[in-house]
Formats: structure tokens, sequence, C-alpha cells
């Protein structure tokens, strides 16, 4: 059985549209677990409908308290052998667990994922309707040991689009306390443990672009706070690397976080920048080029 976890939170106007999908999957042995976060509008009420038509619904309903906890509330709760998770506006093939299943079955994986394709209206999604699709497999360790940040890298780093086995949520929850870029805590560490990763660029999920979408939210008007997010989880991947002596990754990480805290400090207003980002940025300093530094320097000087 595959439990699919399902944080919803106000988004009543596309919940429907999302539960349909899931509920109609081709696959059918779904447990489906629907943590309600207090919402305020009338999602609460959509879940408790679906549930009385659906005896594989669960409906779970909590106060607000954010998605990881949404999230870590679902974990707890599922019984199947496998585990997804889908956010409450985006939208599934009907094929969608049947092939991850299946696939990840007949290649003995551990961890699957597809490829996913943006929408902003519904009549945009096309389905991916190839019977031949192009499949790579990868030893986790290796994957994770070799990763470089790229623009394609984004299925990669994302939970929904995968199906996981069970095991690789054992003591791994997404952490508690934060609130934007919750995925990049746990996507590394669960391909690390896995012994077989299956990447299918088949396109089965799909992803609404919405400005308060779970995974968007609203601070793309103001992205250093997502940026000022990604550093802080950053942190968390180096002392990950460090730990499991990932020195290839860690060299990257470190390196692409100082990037990040240039970009931070020099294009954010000073009033705004976290005091802890100045200080690494300036213990860091020597390992910036000359042109570079300059620049950080002159902001320094007229604060």
């Amino acid at each position: 059985m595959i439990s699919v976890i399902i944080p919803v939170y106000n988004v009543e106007k596309y919940l429907s549209r999302c539960l349909d999908s899931v509920i109609n999957q081709t696959y059918s042995n779904l447990e489906i677990l629907l943590v309600n976060d207090g919402s305020t509008d009338s999602s609460g009420f959509i879940c408790d409908e679906y549930a009385k038509k659906d005896s594989r619904i669960v409906v779970i309903h909590q106060e607000n308290k954010g998605t990881s906890i949404a999230r870590n509330r679902g974990l707890e709760r599922a019984k199947g052998e496998f585990i997804g998770f889908v956010d409450p506006d985006d939208v599934i093939s009907v094929h969608f667990y049947e092939i991850l299943y299946n696939t990840l079955i007949k290649t003995n994986s551990d961890l699957i994922l597809c490829n996913f394709q943006n929408f902003t209206h519904f009549n945009e999604i096309k389905e991916d309707n190839r019977s031949l699709y192009n499949s790579n497999e990868y030893n986790g360790y290796n994957f994770i040991k070799n990763f470089t940040y790229k623009k394609d890298t984004v299925r990669y780093v994302v939970i929904w689009n995968k199906l996981y086995k069970r095991y690789l949520w054992d003591e791994l929850r997404f952490p508690e306390n934060v609130k934007i870029c919750e995925d990049e805590y746990v996507w590394y560490k669960t391909m690390f443990k896995a012994h077989k990763i299956c990447e299918l660029d088949q396109i089965l999920y799909y992803y609404f672009k919405r400005a308060n979408s779970i995974t968007n939210k609203v601070y793309e008007q103001f992205s250093y706070k997502k940026e000022i997010a990604f550093i802080e989880a950053l942190k968390d991947r180096i002392d990950f690397c460090k730990k499991n002596k990932l020195n290839q990754l860690l060299k990257r990480t470190e390196e692409y976080r100082n990037k990040l805290l240039r970009k931070i400090y020099l294009t954010t207003p000073t009033n705004k920048i976290p005091e802890y980002i100045s200080v690494e940025l300036f213990n860091n300093i020597k390992n910036i080029p000359y042109s570079k530094r300059l620049k950080i320097y002159l902001k320094k000087s007229f604060k």
C-alpha cells in the first residue's frame, strides 16, 4: 500500500481537482492522508466530504502549525510500505502511482522520481502518453556525492514527484521550525540512504504555480527571505556532509553558500540582513575574488 500525504491549508479553490486526481488513480491500493492545517476557509469541510465518499481517505485536523508539522503528522499516521507526497493545489497524472510503483518494483529501487510540468491554468496540462520513455538508475551515495545545482535539478530537490520505500523516512522528519525551503532539509538525506534510485523522464506530476502555493509562497516578491532560508538549509547540509565524509559535496555546498551570502549582502537592504550573515561573509572574505570583495567593503563603508 502507498500512503499519500497531502498537507491542506486554505486551498478551497483547488483542492477538489487535486483530490479527484488522487482518488482516480489506476493504482488503487492507496491510503490518502489529508492533514488539514487549521484552514480558515472550507478546505477542512471539503476533506471531510471526500472522506465520506472514499474509505481510503483519512482526515486529520490540527491547529495551524505549518506544512512541515502537517507532513510529519501524516508520516506518523502512515501505514503503507511506500510513501508519497502531493501538494493540495497540484494535480497528478491518473497513472502517476501505477507507473512509479511498477517501475520501482521492476528495477528493485528504493526511490523513484519522475519529471513534472508547471501550470497556471488547468487547461495547460498535457498528459505525457509516451509508451516508451527514458530512465536512469543511480546508487544513492554516488548520486549525492556528485550532486551539483543546475537549472534542471529542481526535480531532485522537491519531494512531491517521488515514491519512497517507507524505511527512507525512518527517523527522518521535516524541521518543525522551518516555514520555507522545508524540502531542502530532507531530500538529500533520503537519496543518500537509498541503495538504488530510478529516474523517469516522463511527466506525471503537474505543479500549480501561484503566488501563495505551499512551495512558492508569497516570498517570490521578497526573494531575500527565501534566499536567507535557503542559506540556513545549506548549513544543515554542510553539517550532514561533514558527518558522512561527503567531501566533494561539502566543498561545492560551501562554495554555493558563500556565493549566496555575497548575493544577499549586496542586494538586500542593510536593515533586513541578519547579523550572522554579515559575520559569516566577513569570516570568509579571504576566499572571495578581489573585485567582489571590494563591492562588499564599499557597502559596509556606506552603512
